[in-house]
């Protein structure tokens, strides 16, 4: 008969490594852009987003899922008066080579996006915006 100490601790590393850490964030999990984008900053080159855990409240920022789905916080109306209030609205995106299609809704209607990715790392992520399209509801 075998050793019960030695089933338990067998029965407890299977366990163990399967079970999903907790303290990984979108930021950690996926190549880019997948993760939480806020900072936003500009310069010549185009617009710099910084990697980041998860988006504070009332700040705006961007979220790249690994399944497709896009979520971008930014003012919940036409008001750009502060106290800004933000909402996140939700797209999709795709990725083809270094160019970002996103799809996506805002306050008043759908965005449609193409952006270029000029460079990245792991937490700097600096894009074109090829295209912006504006489509406002009736």
């Amino acid at each position: 008969m075998k050793n019960p100490f030695t089933i338990l601790m067998i029965t407890l590393c299977i366990i163990v490594s399967c079970v999903e850490d907790p303290q990984l964030s979108a930021s950690e999990i996926g190549p880019i852009p997948v993760g939480s984008w806020s900072n936003i900053s500009y310069n010549e080159d185009g617009i710099i987003l910084e990697k980041v855990d998860q988006l504070r409240e009332n700040t705006y920022g961007y979220r790249f899922l690994s399944d497709g789905t896009f979520i971008h916080r930014a003012n919940s109306g036409f008001c750009g008066t502060p106290p800004i209030v933000t909402s996140d609205f939700e797209g999709s995106w795709t990725k083809d080579g270094d160019i970002l299609n996103i799809q996506g809704t805002f306050w008043g209607g759908e965005t449609v996006e193409e952006w270029q990715i000029i460079s990245s790392d792991n937490n700097v992520l600096t894009i074109k915006v090829l295209k912006s399209e504006l489509k406002m509801e009736e």
